[in-house]
This record gives C-alpha cells, structure tokens and sequence, in this order.
C-alpha cells in the first residue's frame, strides 16, 4: 500500500476511477507492478499495489522497491508513505488495538483500520465478535466511500448498524451509543462525509 500526497484536496472520489486509469498508464511501461485499486483521501491517495519478481508475486523488503516506481509515482503526487499488507499476530492488548484501528479510521486509513481489527475479530466470541464486525463494517464501508461507491457505502454502513444493534454504551474506550447516532445521522442526513470516532 502506497500513501501519494493529496496536496489542497487536488483529488476527490468522484475522479478515482479516473486516477486508478492516470496511474495504470503511468506504469503501463512496467511489467513488474500491478496497480490494483485506489481509494481517495481529504490528506491522501491510497495506492493498493503488487510488486512481481520474475514474474511471482513478491512481497520484497523496503529496500528491494526500485527507485524507477518511487520516480515514477513522485511524479503524480509525491508519497508520503507505503505499508505492506502482512497479517501479523498482535501482542497488543485487544483495548490497544482498537485504539490503533480508531487513530487509523480517523486519520481515514480506513482498509488499514480493517485489516487492524480482523486481526482481534477472528480471535474473539460472542457479543464482542458481533460488535468487532460491527466495526469492522464502518471500514468496510468507508472503503468503497472513498471510491465513490454511494450505494455500497450506504448499504454496508446499514449492515453495521444492524450488527451493532443490540450493544450499548461502552466498548472498550468507545461509545457505541455515539457511533450509532453518527452513522445514523449520515445515512439520514444524506450529506456524506466522513465523522471521528471517539474514545475515553
């Protein structure tokens, strides 16, 4: 994953699809990158990319990406930072991971803040686990917000609140109660945009 700088909101999600096509072009010369997707940021276009070694999916160490793509993409918009997508095992506290997935969302890193909170979801039962993917949803959604996907966006943000339904009040160093009244104020207002999630 690939942070390019969305310098004075140069780029919106209603042109993304428009970016996602700029940038394929931009590397059509390339046979060892895949541009996959692009989602749009107020602060950043995020770039879901795959490098290919040889022709195998290579998921090379920072000092193995070649000067030519960092170049190459510095002259769209310069990066402000790249992530590997590597699940890893947390040593976290489930209290310190949601905290992590919340600065993420609202920083509106929203896939990363996914893939933070699947990593406790799947360890987790009962109520918990139905409120994680809960959260996990509002991500979810805010993905496909960020590609100009309204009628996904809406639809998962309604799938969201249904699983957050029955949990109330306090979750971990969340309101529930709160994030509910957002979600639901944004799908009524049909004034999209994104909101923070607080904690305490």
């Amino acid at each position: 994953m690939l942070y390019l700088y969305n310098k004075n909101k140069k780029f919106s999600k209603e042109n993304c699809k428009e970016v996602l096509i700029h940038l394929r072009s931009l590397f059509s010369d390339f046979s060892n990158i895949e541009i996959r997707d692009v989602r749009i940021s107020s602060y950043f276009v995020e770039v879901d990319l795959s490098l290919y070694e040889a022709g195998n999916l290579n998921p090379p160490n920072p000092h193995q990406i070649p000067e030519s793509i960092f170049s190459r993409f510095n002259s769209f918009s310069s990066i402000l930072n790249y992530d590997y997508l590597i699940e890893t095992k947390h040593c976290l506290t489930k209290e310190n991971v949601l905290d992590n997935a919340i600065f993420l969302f609202n920083i509106e890193r929203f896939w990363k803040s996914h893939e933070v909170l699947e990593g406790i979801w799947k360890e987790s039962l009962g109520i918990e686990k139905r409120v994680l993917n809960g959260l996990i949803l509002i991500d979810a959604a805010f993905v496909h917000f960020q590609k100009n996907e309204i009628r996904v966006f809406i639809s998962i943000l309604k799938r969201s609140l249904e699983k957050l339904q029955e949990s109330h009040g306090k979750f971990y160093n969340t309101n529930l109660d709160e994030i509910k009244n957002s979600l639901n104020k944004l799908i009524e207002s049909h004034n999209y945009n994104t909101f923070k999630i607080l904690t305490y």
